[in-house]
C-alpha cells in the first residue's frame, strides 16, 4: 500500500509538472503570436525621380514650317542741305508669316528597373552615401522617310486644307540611379506603383530673318522632354523599435521615352 500511495503521488506531481509546462508553452505561443501580429506594419513612401533630354533634330518625315521675316532694303542716295549731311538713308520693309506651333506628344514609355534592398551598418552608411544620377542618349529617329510622288491626275483635283501633319518620331532613353533611405526597420518591399509625368515638352526652332527671295531651310531643331517618374513605394517595416542599421532601396532605371512630333500645315488633298 506504501509502494502504490508513492506510485500515485508521483504521477500525480507528474501530471501537474506536464500541465504546468503545457500551460507554459501555450500562454508563450498566445504571447508569439500576439507579438507577430502586431510587429509589423504596412507603409508607403513617395518618391520623384526628375529626368531630362535635349539634344539636336536632323531627320524629318515632312519639314517643319516656322516663322519666318522678309525684310527688303532700300538705299537711297546721300542728300546734303542746310541741316546737314546725310550719311545713311534706307527704307524697310519687314513682313512676318506665323506658323503654328509644333507640338510634341508622348506616345510611349518603356521603364526597366532591378531594385535591391540593402541593411547597413551605421558605420558603412557614409561609405555609401553615392548620389543619384541620371545619364542621357540623343534622340534617335524612328520613323520612315516619305517621297513625295508626283500625281498625274492634275492640278484641279485637289483643294488646300490645314491639318495636322506629322514630322518626325523619335526615342530616348534615360539611364537613372535612385537611392531611397528608410527610417525604419524594413523586412520587405511590398509594391511600386509607378506613373511617367512630362513636365515640359519643347521643340525649337532657329529664327531666321530672310533676306530678299532667298529660301530658308530649316535643316535642325532642339527636342527637349522634362518631366519625372512618381513612385509611390508600399513596404512592411516593424513597428517602432530601436535599430541600429540604414535601410536603403537601390534602383537602377533605364526609360525609354517615345515622342511624336506634329504641326498644323497647309497641304493640297485630293478630291474625287
Amino acid at each position: 500500500s506504501e509502494k502504490e500511495s508513492k506510485k500515485t503521488k508521483s504521477k500525480k506531481e507528474e501530471a501537474v509538472k506536464s500541465e504546468k509546462k503545457s500551460k507554459e508553452t501555450e500562454s508563450q505561443k498566445k504571447r508569439q503570436d500576439s507579438e507577430s501580429k502586431i510587429e509589423t506594419l504596412v507603409r508607403s513612401k513617395v518618391v520623384k525621380t526628375p529626368f531630362s533630354i535635349i539634344s539636336d533634330v536632323t531627320s524629318f518625315i515632312k519639314f517643319p514650317n516656322m516663322n519666318v521675316k522678309n525684310q527688303e532694303v532700300f538705299v537711297f542716295r546721300n542728300q546734303k542741305d542746310e541741316r546737314g549731311r546725310e550719311l545713311d538713308t534706307k527704307l524697310l520693309t519687314t513682313v512676318q508669316h506665323y506658323q503654328g506651333e509644333v507640338n510634341c506628344n508622348l506616345v510611349s514609355s518603356n521603364l526597366y528597373e532591378k531594385r535591391v534592398l540593402l541593411e547597413l551598418s551605421n558605420q558603412k552608411i557614409k561609405s555609401n552615401m553615392e548620389e543619384n544620377w541620371v545619364g542621357t542618349s540623343s534622340w534617335i529617329p524612328i520613323h520612315g522617310i516619305i517621297l513625295d510622288k508626283e500625281d498625274e491626275g492634275g492640278v484641279n483635283n485637289y483643294i488646300p486644307a490645314k491639318l495636322p501633319i506629322e514630322i518626325g518620331k523619335y526615342k530616348g532613353e534615360i539611364n537613372l540611379r535612385e537611392k531611397v533611405v528608410f527610417k525604419e526597420k524594413v523586412i520587405e518591399i511590398k509594391e511600386v506603383s509607378q506613373e511617367i509625368i512630362l513636365t515640359k515638352k519643347e521643340f525649337l526652332l532657329p529664327k531666321i530673318i530672310r533676306k530678299g527671295n532667298n529660301p530658308s531651310k530649316i535643316e535642325k531643331g532642339s527636342l527637349l522632354v522634362e518631366g519625372y517618374i512618381f513612385q509611390c513605394i508600399e513596404f512592411i517595416s516593424e513597428r517602432s523599435t530601436p535599430h541600429d542599421n540604414a535601410y536603403q532601396l537601390i534602383q537602377n532605371l533605364v526609360l525609354e521615352l517615345t515622342v511624336q512630333l506634329l504641326q498644323e500645315q497647309e497641304v493640297w488633298v485630293r478630291i474625287r
